[in-house]
């Protein structure tokens, strides 16, 4: 057998792989979406502190692109319904509440007459929500809170982050992963969290977020829907937490005609704690960052996403092959 050593024979032969595996595997299947942001540039969210959490124009295009061909992009309460369709049925899901939702991805679901949904944590507040390790890297990228942030990390006693050459390239990105991936080895989760929220409230982030009259505009549009983003570490003893969501639920009653109640969570861990947390707070259901196909019958709570990542949204051959091999054995 010849060697695959071209992409596009991978790409052909895992697609022929995925619509073969719709005649049994994928009939009746649903999965969900997760996706933070879409930049306007493709280089710029290709820089590998960003790949894990960024899109570009054209790796955005590619997905929905990939995904049309053997599949039916649905709405939330679609994917959660039972059904017999030969194409799965994939829902979008965006967290944070930033900006580029309006500018970037609005326009190109638009011309596809797709759905989607997005996950906030405080509408009013108008701050969007990133995790520390998106915080703190695009901090450090970032010239006007470089300084800011190399003092929140002096201050907590974490390690210096790397020094910057003689100029912003791919080498000192790659330099900034690294750093951020040693911390989430090797410090407390505690005091980085208090740094990311410290630098998500520098000024220069303000203007990122979705506005209450850009919620309206979307959501009138009738394609996207909105939801509250728990934050990370909530538990039912956090009394805060429990305010702070139901205050994000009101809100979205405010400014939505149709808020979902459903949530998302921004902590890693999803356990019977999160739970309860969004039962007190009159929430259905919890999206989690647990990677799986939903499964049938669909009554839990808390419920599995696959979080999409700028390699894997650029490749179809990728894509196909991580959503293939995440089918329940």
């Amino acid at each position: 057998m010849p060697r695959l050593d071209r992409t596009q024979d991978v790409v052909q032969r895992l697609r022929g792989h995925w619509r073969l595996s719709l005649s049994e595997p994928l009939w009746g299947r649903s999965a969900i979406l997760a996706m933070n942001r879409v930049l306007n540039d493709e280089a710029e969210a290709r820089l590998p502190h960003r790949a894990d959490w960024c899109l570009g124009p054209d790796s955005f295009r590619q997905l929905l692109e990939s995904l049309s061909e053997s599949a039916q992009i649905v709405s939330l309460e679609s994917v959660l319904q039972l059904h017999h369709d030969q194409l799965p049925r994939i829902a979008l899901t965006f967290d944070g509440g930033w900006r580029d939702t309006l500018k970037q991805v609005s326009p190109a679901l638009e011309r596809l007459a797709l759905p989607a949904n997005v996950f906030l944590p405080c509408p009013v507040t108008q701050r969007a929500w990133s995790s520390w390790r998106e915080a703190i890297g695009e901090s450090l990228w970032r010239d006007e809170t470089a300084k800011h942030a190399k003092r929140l990390l002096a201050e907590a006693g974490l390690p210096a982050p790397p020094a910057i050459g003689t100029h912003r390239d791919e080498r000192y990105s790659q330099a900034i992963r690294n750093y951020v991936a040693e911390l989430g080895q090797s410090q407390d989760a505690t005091a980085l969290h208090a740094v990311a929220s410290a630098l998500d409230a520098d000024p220069a982030f303000a203007d990122k977020a979705l506005d209450a009259f850009s919620i309206r505009r979307l959501e009138q549009g009738g394609l996207f829907r909105f939801g509250s983003l728990i934050p990370p570490h909530a538990t039912t003893q956090d009394v805060s937490a429990l305010v702070q969501l139901r205050e994000s639920q009101h809100q979205l009653a405010v400014l939505c005609r149709h808020p979902l109640r459903i949530a998302t969570s921004a902590s890693a861990q999803a356990d019977k704690g999160l739970a309860r947390l969004a039962a007190n707070a009159g929430i259905e259901r919890v999206l989690t960052h647990r990677t799986g196909w939903l499964e049938p019958p669909v009554d839990t709570v808390l419920l599995p996403r696959f979080v999409i990542t700028q390699p894997v949204a650029n490749s179809p051959g990728r894509l196909f092959d991580w959503l293939l091999g995440n089918l329940p054995s």
